[in-house]
């Protein structure tokens, strides 16, 4: 039987430890963790470059997405690639395909390590000044937002079981 994961705490934490890490390690920089936020259906996400992985199991089925500004990949891009380097736009969208990636590979090993086989889907990236996000499953979500030099972005994670899924093996 697959362990079905939970949008709770335990979650957010994994989350929350993924992102202060991938942060501190790459850009060299702290971010604080805001209070988590639950609920279902649809939800508006804040920003203006968005990395987007599914995240599979045998009984369910999501979606991870890290959702920055340009201005926020902008003033911590300088700390990899230098400071006498303009940073562009594909620059950013690239930084976040990544942060996103470290992000997801970072939860899911914790996820796994608890027994839910979850599975990386196709990774993208959106970008567009103040795009809208929206899921085509109205599930569960979760956001945890996150402050990093008075900026805020977001890490959001949907959940829902697909149609006939029971969640046993």
């Amino acid at each position: 039987m697959t362990n079905l994961i939970g949008l709770n705490e335990t979650l957010a934490k994994d989350v929350i430890g993924a992102v202060t890490k991938s942060l501190s390690e790459t850009f060299n920089v702290e971010v604080t963790a805001g209070t988590s936020e639950y609920g279902d259906g649809m939800v508006s996400l804040v920003g203006d470059i968005s990395g987007i992985i599914g995240m599979v199991q045998s009984h369910l089925e999501g979606t991870l997405m890290l959702c920055m500004t340009f201005e926020t990949m902008r003033d911590i891009l300088p700390q990899v690639v230098g400071k006498s380097v303009s940073i562009t736009h594909e620059m950013a969208v690239d930084a976040v395909g990544e942060l996103t990636n470290m992000v997801f590979g970072q939860v899911k090993t914790e996820l796994n390590q608890r027994g839910h086989q979850v599975k990386l889907g196709i990774p993208c990236v959106v970008s567009g000044k103040g795009h809208f996000v929206s899921q085509f499953h109205r599930g569960k979500y979760m956001i945890v937002p996150f402050h990093l030099d008075g900026k805020m972005f977001q890490v959001y994670i949907a959940m829902h079981q697909p149609s006939g899924a029971s969640g046993n093996d």
